[in-house]
């Protein structure tokens, strides 16, 4: 199987930051592209908390709110994108609203390779986080191979 189309998950955090580079390296090699996909998860503003019980106030804050952080992903993967295509990289990127596992896994459908970061985690911690991580549900439910970077 030929792996050309690898969706690399990113939050902005450090990690996905690794496994975007680490995407790079294989999307070089196997001339695949990569598609970096952020996903807002759904922003919840209780009602009560400035906006009294309107809903209407409530849905366009959140519209608002939803706009800006994907203004700000839009930049963010555009230095992304800019910094891979020096490197002879094919790169897109995305962005989808809901659960970050959900979203995914419905958008590595038409992928070969998930590539994506997972903190470490040690102790306690491990076991309660990894619980429900994003991480772990998509490497369990993705139909396609998923690399988890450390």
């Amino acid at each position: 199987m030929k792996i050309k189309t690898i969706l690399v998950p990113h939050d902005g955090e450090q990690m996905s930051d690794r496994a975007l580079m680490y995407a790079a390296e294989f999307a070089k090699a196997l001339e695949a592209e990569i598609i970096l996909l952020h996903v807002i998860e759904e922003i919840t503003i209780p009602p009560s908390l400035v906006l009294g019980n309107d809903r209407v106030l409530v849905a366009r804050a959140r519209r608002s709110i939803a706009s800006d952080i994907e203004r700000e992903w839009n930049r963010f993967a555009q230095d992304k994108i800019r910094l891979l295509s020096n490197e002879k990289v094919k790169v897109s990127s995305e962005v989808k609203t809901g659960d970050p596992a959900e979203q995914i896994i419905k958008s590595a459908k038409d992928a070969d390779l998930i590539i994506m970061g997972s903190r470490r985690l040690q102790g306690l911690s491990k076991v309660v986080v990894a619980l429900g991580s994003v991480a772990r549900k998509v490497s369990e439910r993705a139909n396609c191979p998923v690399m988890l970077v450390h």
